[in-house]
């Protein structure tokens, strides 16, 4: 063989040899990111489009905090309205007994829509208590106040006594029990001239209010 034949095969074998090399290297596995370890957290975009948003988290349980709020104080603001229910109160002042009672006008027996006046309702003022002892009480004044909420309505009356020996008093009586059946209970209390109280739950059986120990 010739220097000119040796050198063009030289040259393929140079050639050949640089091809198999580029083949193998082609033949190598292809490239492959790491996995991600886990607990990592999201993409920043994945947390912004799938994790909820605080104020949709948190705007839900304020509205309904806020309506119960509401609800509570509408509640506690709210006049309590109880038929059958009443409150008495006696005060004595010098020579002078106010008795003032509170009810719902169901417990008269009347409509809570009625159209009567205030001063046609002083009547039902009348036969409610009695003054127990000798303390010779002239009547002098009977007032009556009607109060409106909503759908309910209540009845304040108010009478004044002049008692010429307010010392004698021994105590009020609820008649109201036996002219109006439908009073059941009545939350009274009295308040002395010298501070003394006394307080009693008056009911049919029991519907004496005593004045002092």
């Amino acid at each position: 063989m010739t220097d000119r034949s040796w050198g063009r095969g030289s040259s393929w074998l140079l050639a050949c040899a640089a091809l198999i090399l580029s083949v193998a290297c082609s033949a190598e596995a292809p490239y492959e990111p790491e996995p991600a370890a886990v607990g990592s957290p999201p993409p920043a975009e994945t947390l912004a489009d799938d994790a909820p948003s605080p104020a949709r988290t948190t705007m839900p349980q304020a509205v309904e905090e806020a309506g119960h709020d509401e609800d509570h104080e509408e509640h506690i603001g709210g006049e309590a309205h109880v038929h059958g229910a009443a409150e008495l109160a006696v005060t004595l002042d010098t020579n002078f007994v106010t008795i003032t009672i509170d009810a719902p006008l169901a417990n008269y027996g009347l409509s809570e829509k009625t159209k009567k006046k205030s001063t046609e309702l002083e009547q039902y003022a009348e036969g409610l208590t009695e003054l127990m002892g000798n303390a010779r009480c002239d009547l002098v004044e009977r007032s009556a106040d009607l109060r409106r909420s909503g759908d309910h309505a209540a009845l304040t009356l108010s009478i004044v006594w002049d008692c010429r020996r307010p010392s004698q008093l021994d105590g009020l009586m609820f008649t109201g029990f036996e002219k109006y059946p439908a009073f059941e209970e009545v939350d009274a209390v009295y308040l002395g001239e010298a501070g003394e109280t006394a307080s009693a739950t008056l009911t049919p059986d029991n519907p004496f209010l005593p004045f002092g120990s």
